[in-house]
């Protein structure tokens, strides 16, 4: 099994720990970031990629001028979280955390997360207080429009055709990309009445997980849905609700979309 470096947490205290050791075990289990696996290790907030130590190789730290200076050296066969990167007359500098780098050679292998592993991030860290700020303001994080203000014409005119659109109980949807829908009233209303975020059909988020990260004071109601068999986990942000929506065998299993409406 590969080592995997917790290097954010283990470089600010002055260390490299190897995952499997007293100390950096403890220091994972402190860890309280979002993450998927990935691989053999944990894909965390913040993490761009990984850089595997194929040769020992120079560890660099970055200098106020914005220089790198050796201090140190990375092992061979070692694995290290990148946070960031640095191009340099067209040579990459990848950030392990805390002002290290480690540059790219061939004594080195980077890798990226694959698209999927990037979406379930992404749904991952959505959830967290400005969530709540937005969504009261009449918008769904990462959405540039505005219930009950916005058009559809207006959505249409940023982002283009939809890429599915339909009649969904009383209403018509416009979906953009894997993620986001808008939803206007029959036959032919143009005011965006709705917004939805559509989550990965493999990332793991439960009701906990919402409530960890947003808290339980603006918790308006928890109830399950008999007719669609989902667990709703709603909370009210000024005039708006917003609906996270689980499924799964008690209804309470993934969360499977978040929903933004107004309060009727």
């Amino acid at each position: 099994m590969k080592k995997i470096l917790i290097s954010g947490m283990i470089i600010a205290a002055g260390f490299f720990g190897i995952m499997g050791d007293s100390e950096t075990a403890s220091a994972a289990s402190k860890d309280t970031r979002p993450s998927v696996i990935w691989d053999d290790a944990r894909l965390v907030e913040g993490q761009i990629g990984k850089v595997t130590i194929l040769k020992d190789t120079s560890r660099l730290i970055k200098e106020s001028n914005g220089s790198f200076k050796p201090s140190g050296t990375f092992k061979k066969g070692n694995t290290y979280r990148v946070y960031s990167y640095e191009k340099i007359n067209g040579v990459y500098f990848y950030g392990v955390g805390a002002g290290v780098y480690v540059k790219n050679s061939s004594d080195v292998f980077y890798k990226t997360p694959s698209a999927l592993k990037k979406r379930q991030m992404a749904d991952l860290v959505m959830i967290k207080s400005d969530l709540l700020a937005d969504a009261a303001n009449g918008k769904l994080k990462g959405q540039d429009f505005i219930i009950n203000r916005n058009t559809i014409d207006d959505v249409k005119s940023k982002l283009g055709e939809p890429y599915d659109e339909g009649l969904f109980e009383g209403s018509r949807y416009y979906q953009y990309g894997k993620k986001y829908v808008y939803f206007t009233v029959l036959p032919d209303g143009k005011e965006i009445l709705s917004s939805k975020y559509l989550v990965d059909s493999v990332t793991d988020i439960s009701p906990l997980y919402v409530k960890n990260r947003l808290g339980s004071e603006s918790i308006y109601r928890e109830e399950y849905s008999e007719k669609d068999g989902t667990w709703n986990l709603v909370y009210k942000t000024g005039s708006n609700l917003i609906y996270f929506v689980f499924n799964g065998p008690e209804g309470k299993e993934r969360l499977i979309y978040i929903h933004l409406m107004q309060q009727k």
